[in-house]
């Protein structure tokens, strides 16, 4: 049975769907005149749909690694399903050798590298169109274009609309590109200034033939979120979006990686929530985040996973709400692997 073949409600909590099938690839088309299942559901969304739901959520979800934290992973094929995409990450004043390495190595173990390239640590040109030209040798389509957290620039790019003008990477092969999304707004950007460069992406996209989508920080709350998603589609806007949720973390864990995620924001704004703070103190999987996205889910959101050291974990978490070993009641998700109960 597949996630397609889910039979009618019973009124019973409802397992949603076993279903192992290699992940598949979004892209842009996947979005045109796309409607959202909970949409057409209205109101209060039946345990068995809400699940099926959550799986189709699921279905092709993408994680982040740093080239450190890929190498403390034997192999991807044992872990992920074939296909799968995985974003490697390029942290502030780090080398961007280990990034091409590791994406050639996880393409060579069956999944889809999707590289960051980030605007404000490219040096020159020369050196941005030689990154070009190791990622495509390895067969790499896609990447993750952002200006990046620091403020320091290390050459000419102050931001990706210079980057995709002077040195765009649709020459070079890259006809897959990524790029960041602000649901909350950004901390240096208006949102005026936000959707001008989104339209300037988008019109990038059209006219070089590039897939383009966009991927957020991790959030706590998936209000902002749809609120955010609503408003673009309202203005015409139809770029698929894939929402950060963290893997399993404690609090402790989310405030040592706060930094050096670009997601400082984020976190102080826990401090206004102590309910949440409290119940981050051990590890919680995104629940919560998962439930609310489900109910406005189209074909044009997706789910991309930042594991915070906790790959393994994340990985089994993820790969069976994937492959439908879970069922929702109440509220509640429970995942039927390893033991693990009710969240």
């Amino acid at each position: 049975m597949t996630q397609h073949d889910i039979p009618p409600c019973s009124g019973k909590a409802s397992p949603a769907a076993a279903d192992d099938a290699p992940a598949r690839e979004s892209t842009g088309s996947d979005i045109a005149g796309a409607t959202s299942d909970s949409e057409a559901i209205g109101g209060e969304v039946p345990a068995c749909d809400l699940a099926r739901l959550v799986q189709r959520l699921c279905a092709d979800w993408s994680l982040e690694v740093t080239p450190k934290g890929a190498a403390q992973i034997a192999d991807f094929s044992e872990l992920l399903r074939p296909g799968t995409q995985v974003y490697v990450t390029h942290l502030p004043e780090h080398p961007y050798e280990p990034v091409i390495a590791t994406a050639e190595r996880l393409r060579a173990e069956g999944m889809v590298p999707v590289p960051h390239i980030v605007a404000r640590s490219v040096p020159d040109r020369a050196t941005l169109e030689r990154w070009y030209g190791r990622l495509a040798a390895a067969g790499v389509e896609a990447a993750l274009l952002i200006a990046g957290g620091t403020t320091t620039v290390a050459g000419p790019y102050r931001d990706t609309l210079m980057l995709l003008d002077d040195c765009p990477p649709a020459a070079h092969g890259l006809t897959r590109l990524g790029i960041a999304g602000h649901p909350e707004g950004h901390s240096h950007a208006d949102r005026e200034a936000l959707d001008q460069a989104l339209a300037s992406k988008v019109a990038y996209a059209e006219a070089t033939g590039t897939d383009l989508w966009m991927v957020t920080q991790f959030t706590f709350d998936a209000q902002p979120l749809i609120d955010w998603s609503a408003r673009l589609q309202r203005q015409g806007i139809r770029v698929p979006v894939r929402v950060g949720l963290p893997g399993p973390a404690s609090l402790a864990t989310l405030l040592k990686y706060a930094v050096s995620c670009g997601v400082g924001a984020s976190i102080a704004a826990l401090h206004n929530q102590p309910g949440k703070l409290w119940k981050m103190t051990r590890p919680q999987p995104p629940v919560a985040q998962l439930l609310a996205l489900a109910r406005h889910s189209g074909p044009w959101l997706g789910v991309h996973v930042y594991p915070f050291g906790g790959t393994l974990q994340t990985a089994a978490w993820f790969r069976a709400l994937q492959a439908g070993r879970f069922s929702v009641e109440a509220q509640r998700l429970t995942v039927h692997q390893g033991g693990e109960g009710k969240v």
